[in-house]
Order: structure tokens, then C-alpha cells, then sequence
């Protein structure tokens, strides 16, 4: 049941218990939205939903109000009432005298958006009451799965976060210093004002990865992209201290802890590790073991999920839970074909529904999200250097349309192309094609690697591009 459903249903009470309500303040409200314009704008900016209000008749009213004012007409008793007439609840919302009747509660707007909070505050109250009743009916049936009921539980508080965080707009003049703020600090930090990539150009590119941004990083199989994600998370949490969580849909928790292992210790690749090709027996076990202790000692910072099957309201409630004991600094997801939507239609609409889930929860922690995504086939069967197009992101548009950054992933020596258009080889590197940057340019930027190890490193010294200045030198959108 969505958090909009449960809305509509009326919470079991006490006896002589009524559901939190204040019936007075609802007619001033509305009694001054019929007298006034501006508390018009203000009653719908700040009170978005008729469910707000707890009497059926005013949540009638109050639709007639919004349905006049989104067609450009003005709301006062007599237009209200011939909507309310159209819309065939007139008599049900009490007649043309109870509409009148709710401009005698109030003679003026006067602190109309402090009634408006206490409203909102009501209205917050019963949700929980009713959301609880719910929850708990439903704890009781051991057909229901435990991780979908606190993902229901997630979901309910959420939509009532949204419906509470009603924030107002600010003046230019009021924003000014913590701009210029930020801008000292952006100098002060040398432009790196996200978390750190581990990787100086594309540190250079992106400033680090930003707060509150979805990146999507997207290749076809075998060019690196869970590799690429790995280094990532443990440059944050291991380089930086950055609380970091990764979810992977597709490899066990332990394959992911011997990929790191890999690229700690140098020497061993993740394939000597995964079948134990170690001579020296227990004792080189022990040697690795003592190399890669940063894993033990900084690794509380790094959580690991390999749920399968995640919904996005399960990510975000993991996310929820984690951030509440420490905030969250980067979140990674491996990868987003592999996780489930909220949205039953076809696959289009549901990858859409994940991607506006996994926005929206980058701005619920303030903390940037990366997401793996698979590339169609399409890039193989193109022909010339096969390099992938934002037309090629699998399943659905709005991946471009959500994220604030799409990175491709290239390898050409992976297709026998032996160097790049500047003559750099190609061999042990890998190209990271910013394809869209919302608050920057987009380029390329060649790194070396070893996917045997999972290691990434900087070609060039800092302040040397390998290759061409890119002809894109604004954002995207």
C-alpha cells in the first residue's frame, strides 16, 4: 500500500478518541484563501495536499480552490461554489452557505502561514497514527517479509518528510555571503569540494564527486565498472574516512572483500586469491592477511549489503538506517538493471522509477550517489572504436535525464585499438568519458589500471591532459 493510499483510511481510535484534528483553524484557513489572493498562493505552496486537512468538506473546498487558481480564475465564494457544483460535491460539502459560512472564521490572512504549519502538524500526526496501525497489522502476518514491511515503514515516513519539509524561497541578498562562502572554501580546498575520486584529473573534472549528485557510470561488460566503483569506495573510506556504503545486487559480500584484498597487496591478482594460487601455503596467507589490514582497521568506515533482488525503497531504508548512526559520504549501487522499482508496468517505467528513487535519495542524504549501469549491445555491433553514446544507456531515458552525471567507461585495448588520437598506448589504461556533467564541462580523462588488481592510478602528473581539451566547455542538461 503506497503512503498516499494509507492516507485515505481512517485510523481505529480510542474510545472517545478523536484523530488529531483542528477543525477551526482548517475554515480560517480557508475562510482567508477565499478573502485573499495571496493567502491563495500560500495555502497551495505550503499545503500541497487535500489530505491535510481532516474535514471531508474542507478537503473539498480546498480542491475547488486549487482547481480555480491552476486555470487561472480567481477563488472567492462564488466562483468556489460554482466549481464545487461542477465538480458534483456541492451539496455534499454542505451548500452555498457552508462556503460562505467559512469567510465569517477569519477577519483577515493574518498569520496565515503559522496556521498553515499547525495544520501540517496535524495532518503529520494522524499519518503516523494511521501509518502505525498499518505496520502493525501487518507485522502480524508472517506471510509479509520483513525487509518489504520496513521498506513500507521507510516509504510512509518519507512522503510525510516531503509533506513537512516545506521549505520557503530566499532572497538573492539572503544567499549571497554563504555563496561567496562557499566559493572561499572551494579555494581554500584547492576546487576539491566533493569527496575525492582517488584520481587527479577526474578530481580536476568534477571538483570530487559532489553532494546531493546521481552519477551514473555506465560501460559494457568487461571494461572495469565494478572495479572502477571498488576504487572509488575505498579511496573514500579508506584514503579519506568517509562513511561509505555499497550495495551490490550481483557479487557476494566475500568476492567483494577479495577484489579489495587484491588491490591492496601488491603481487597477487583477484583470481590468484579467489582459487588460492598462493605457494607459500598458510604462511603467505598470513603475510597478505598483515599487508591488508587497513581493510580491519579503517574498514568499520566501508559497509557492504548484497541483498539481492533490492527494491528501491529497501536501499533507501538501508541508507536511512546507516546514515542515522553515521552520515553517509558516498553510496555506491552495483548495479541499477539488477535492482527492482516501485513502478508494476514495464521495464522502461520501473528503471525509471529507480533512477528518480536513487535522485531523489542522493538529496535525502546529501551525499553523491553512483550507479552501475549496463550499456546495450548496440555498442557492439557500431562500428569503428566502439564508443558508447548516451543513446546506448539500457532501458531507459530517463538515466539522462536524472543523473547529474553520466561517466562512460572505455577501454580500447580491450578492441585491439592500440593507441589513443594523441598517440598515448592504450594498454593497462582505461578512458573515464564524462558524456554528461549538469554543473560542469564534460571531457575525457585517461587513467592507468590494472583490472587484475583493481588498481587505478593517474597517467599523467597533475595539470597534464592526455588528450584533447574537449570541443563541450559548458554544461549539460
Amino acid at each position: 500500500m503506497s503512503p498516499t493510499s494509507i492516507q485515505r483510511y481512517a485510523a481505529p481510535q480510542k474510545p472517545g478518541h478523536l484523530p488529531p484534528q483542528a477543525l477551526d483553524l482548517e475554515a480560517a484557513v480557508l475562510g482567508a484563501a477565499l478573502l485573499e489572493a495571496h493567502a491563495q498562493r500560500t495555502l497551495l505552496a505550503t499545503l500541497p495536499d487535500e489530505q491535510v486537512f481532516y474535514s471531508t468538506a474542507h478537503q473539498q473546498v480546498y480542491l475547488a480552490i486549487r482547481d480555480l487558481v491552476q486555470l487561472g480564475d480567481h477563488a472567492d465564494i462564488l466562483t468556489v461554489t460554482r466549481q464545487l457544483r461542477h465538480r458534483g460535491t456541492l451539496e455534499r460539502t454542505g451548500g452555498p452557505g457552508f462556503v460562505a459560512g467559512l469567510t465569517s472564521k477569519i477577519n483577515s490572512a493574518a498569520h496565515f502561514d503559522t496556521h498553515c504549519r499547525l495544520l501540517q502538524e496535524q495532518h503529520a500526526r494522524r499519518v503516523i497514527i494511521r501509518a502505525g496501525t498499518e505496520l502493525a497489522t501487518y507485522a502480524y502476518d508472517d506471510t509479509r517479509d520483513p525487509l518489504e514491511l520496513l521498506a513500507t515503514a521507510q516509504a510512509h515516513l518519507t512522503s510525510l518528510n516531503r509533506t513537512l519539509e516545506t521549505r520557503p524561497g530566499q532572497t538573492a541578498a539572503a544567499a549571497f555571503d554563504p555563496t561567496f562562502d562557499r566559493l572561499a572554501q572551494a579555494v581554500q580546498q584547492r576546487g576539491l569540494t566533493g569527496v575525492p575520486t582517488g584520481l587527479t584529473q577526474l578530481d580536476g573534472l568534477t571538483g570530487g564527486w559532489q553532494p546531493g549528485d546521481l552519477v551514473i557510470l555506465a560501460a559494457r561488460p568487461a571494461m572495469g565498472k565494478t572495479a572502477a566503483l571498488l576504487h572509488f569506495a575505498r579511496t573514500a573510506a579508506l584514503d579519506h574516512g568517509h562513511h561509505t556504503a555499497i550495495f551490490s545486487l550481483e557479487m557476494p559480500t566475500l568476492q567483494l572483500m577479495q577484489r579489495m584484498v587484491a588491490s591492496e597487496v601488491p603481487g597477487y591478482s583477484n583470481s590468484d586469491l579467489r582459487r588460492g594460487n598462493l605457494p607459500g601455503g598458510l604462511e603467505q596467507v598470513a603475510h597478505i592477511r598483515k599487508q591488508a589490514q587497513r581493510l580491519s582497521t579503517h574498514g568499520h568506515r566501508l559497509h557492504l549489503d548484497d541483498t539481492p533482488g533490492l527494491t528501491i525503497q529497501q536501499l533507501r531504508a538501508k541508507c536511512a538506517r546507516l546514515h542515522a548512526q553515521h552520515p553517509l559520504r558516498l553510496v555506491l549501487v552495483d548495479y541499477i538493471q539488477l535492482m527492482r522499482g516501485d513502478t508494476k508496468g514495464n521495464r522502461e517505467q520501473e528503471v525509471g522509477s529507480i533512477s528518480r528513487g536513487l535522485k531523489e535519495l542522493a538529496k535525502e542524504l546529501n551525499a553523491p550517489v553512483i550507479a552501475l549501469s549496463q550499456l546495450s549491445r548496440d555498442v557492439e555491433k557500431r562500428g569503428g572504436d566502439k564508443r558508447p553514446m548516451l543513446s546506448d544507456l539500457r532501458e531507459s531515458g530517463s538515466l539522462e535525464q536524472d543523473a547529474d552525471c553520466i561517466v562512460f567507461l572505455w577501454r580500447g585495448e580491450y578492441y585491439n585499438i592500440a593507441e589513443y588520437e594523441d598517440g598515448t598506448a592504450t594498454a593497462d589504461t582505461i578512458l573515464f568519458d564524462m558524456a554528461k556533467h549538469r554543473n560542469g564541462a564534460t571531457d575525457e580523462v585517461v587513467a592507468t589500471c590494472n583490472l587484475r588488481r583493481g588498481v587505478f592510478s593517474d597517467l599523467h602528473p597533475a595539470g597534464h591532459h592526455p588528450l584533447p581539451a574537449s570541443q563541450f566547455d559548458q554544461p549539460t542538461f
